[in-house]
């Protein structure tokens, strides 16, 4: 009875044992950590579309980036709002967690984000050419967020910027070569318009002409003839186009929320813009008279304009200025896509 007894008992400990071990033995399951998901092809393609997610939250271009031009000369708030005149005296009194303290965060995760492209697409079993595309696309919005950080809040090493945009402009493909499915991703073009102006920060005119050239010849860049026509929806990919942020022409939907931010107080009744951001008079008198631009860009009192499908003549029961960015109001009619420009 004795021998049966230790043989169950044996028994029992090695399937108890081999229980254990097929238990044990498994993959993963849950959220994937980094090691294990970067592997395949698919993967890849799901970690560099996660760096755009981001940039469609209202906020990442919306009030709070904005909110540093009110430390210039240009703009007024408009409205009351602590956290512009904040920006506007130079204090350091901010209200924790506002639009315009976040922003610091929102371009290190995105960083964070493309970093992790950059540090495992060598392990991704794919393509020499599927990998280069996505690793050009990381150092693109890597370096475009260290750039954002740079000139907003100095202490930015802007050498590494141009050294990573230089591989991402030899690693991306050109805007022709994209599907309309993809515009809004990064392209050579894009690249060169940032190293251009990332120069001009460092006082490099010689290497910023260069890369501006770049943009215009091998980029095939150029202007419109007509300098309003350019925020016009039909023209979103003209030849002007160098690189932007889509959003949809649904109000309620996904996009900068600048738009309506920058729009007159309850858009007479049409819309219900907030009245941020008027235009001083000193910014208006920096056009030279006879300058197209300044029609295109900035509204009077008393100018007329059209805004969804109606003549008007501008008047204002808010405006601290007297002015308005008039470009707002052709966005608001032509439904154009919510768009942050190089």
């Amino acid at each position: 009875m004795k021998f049966f007894n230790t043989i169950i008992l044996v028994s029992g400990i090695s399937v108890l044992l081999w229980s254990c071990t097929n238990e044990l033995d498994v993959q993963p399951e849950g959220t994937p950590t980094e090691a294990s998901f970067c592997k395949t092809e698919n993967d890849l393609v799901t970690g560099a579309n996660a760096m755009y997610k981001p940039l469609f939250d209202g906020e990442f271009y919306g009030r709070g980036f904005f909110w540093f031009i009110n430390a210039s000369d240009d703009m007024v708030t408009g409205r009351a709002k602590s956290e512009a005149d904040n920006a506007k005296n130079f204090s350091s009194n901010y209200i924790a967690a506002g639009d315009l303290e976040t922003q610091w965060n929102k371009r290190f995760n995105l960083i964070g984000v493309a970093n992790r492209v950059i540090r495992n697409v060598d392990n991704i079993q794919a393509s020499a050419a599927v990998k280069n595309k996505y690793l050009g696309e990381a150092l693109f919005m890597s370096s475009r967020m260290y750039f954002e950080l740079a000139y907003n809040y100095g202490n930015e090493n802007y050498n590494y910027i141009v050294n990573d945009l230089k591989k991402a402009a030899e690693l991306l493909p050109s805007q022709e070569e994209l599907s309309p499915k993809d515009y809004g991703r990064p392209h050579k073009a894009a690249a060169w318009a940032l190293l251009a102006k990332v120069y001009l920060f460092m006082g490099d005119w010689k290497n910023a002409a260069f890369w501006a050239n770049e943009v215009m010849t091998k980029g095939n860049r150029k202007l419109l003839g007509n300098f309003s026509d350019v925020f016009k929806s039909e023209n979103n990919y003209s030849s002007e186009y160098i690189w932007s942020i889509p959003g949809t022409p649904k109000f309620t939907s996904w996009g900068s929320i600048l738009p309506g931010v920058m729009l007159e107080n309850k858009g007479w009744g049409e819309y219900n813009g907030w009245g941020y951001f008027q235009p001083t008079k000193e910014l208006y008198d920096e056009y030279e008279a006879g300058d197209q631009r300044r029609s295109a860009t900035i509204l009077k009192l008393g100018d007329s304009f059209t805004f969804n499908g109606k003549t008007r003549t501008y008047a204002s029961t808010n405006s601290l200025t007297g002015y308005l960015i008039s470009l707002i109001n052709t966005w608001m009619l032509s439904n154009i896509r919510s768009t942050v420009a190089m």
